[in-house]
């Protein structure tokens, strides 16, 4: 009888042993931690290249009113094996759409990320497009002036990007502003057209 139970108790320790195992191997936590961790800039660094922005704002006279974006990201990688994280706070009402290469994208949104499933990307040529609320946390507005501070790490606090100082980009800008506003950026102007009581503005 001894001998019976002391099978029985091994056999549900073995069982209690292979299913413990078997979960933590196939429901690993993926999901990336809030913020820019060293882990992820570390990982994206090593595979993210060829890395541009088109990023496009409206913003309105009035402080309290949201500023609209609108940007493509583009770029190749060398690991197809992990889902793209991207990095933007404010969160999902933020989110108006993403799309990739025309089709909306089966992303998930975890705190402080958006992630793009490896389904949906390629090893060259990759292009989200994303429409957005810009957030204000980095965004220093006032009724007289607006200007952007975005180190070390508060670009992804304003719109969608790889935030993180070693994915160096090429980036172009295009401002819609109120006609009598002035603005500078730190590259060269392109375009500049009035639109009714509103500017358009495009740098290099």
């Amino acid at each position: 009888m001894r001998g019976l139970l002391r099978q029985l108790l091994c056999f549900l320790c073995l069982l209690w042993l292979i299913l413990s195992v078997g979960c933590r191997s196939t429901n690993p936590s993926t999901d990336p931690e809030p913020g820019v961790s060293l882990n992820l800039a570390t990982k994206r660094a090593q595979s993210i290249e060829s890395l541009s922005y088109d990023l496009s704002f409206t913003i309105p006279a009035t402080s309290s009113e949201p500023i609209t974006g609108h940007e493509i990201i583009r770029f190749s990688t060398k690991d197809l094996t992990q889902p793209v994280v991207l990095d933007f706070s404010p969160g999902a009402d933020y989110l108006k759409s993403v799309t990739i290469v025309g089709r909306s994208s089966h992303y998930r949104l975890v705190q402080d990320h958006i992630i793009i499933p490896t389904s949906e990307i390629a090893s060259e040529d990759n292009a989200i497009e994303i429409n957005f609320r810009a957030g204000d946390a980095s965004l220093n507005r006032n009724p007289d002036f607006m200007y952007t501070l975005f180190v070390p790490a508060r670009a992804h606090l304003a719109f969608p990007c790889f935030d993180q100082p070693n994915l160096k980009a090429r980036f172009s800008l295009e401002l819609n502003i109120p006609k009598e506003w002035q603005a500078v950026a730190n590259g060269a102007e392109t375009f500049h057209e009035p639109a009714g009581d509103r500017m358009r503005i495009r740098y290099a």
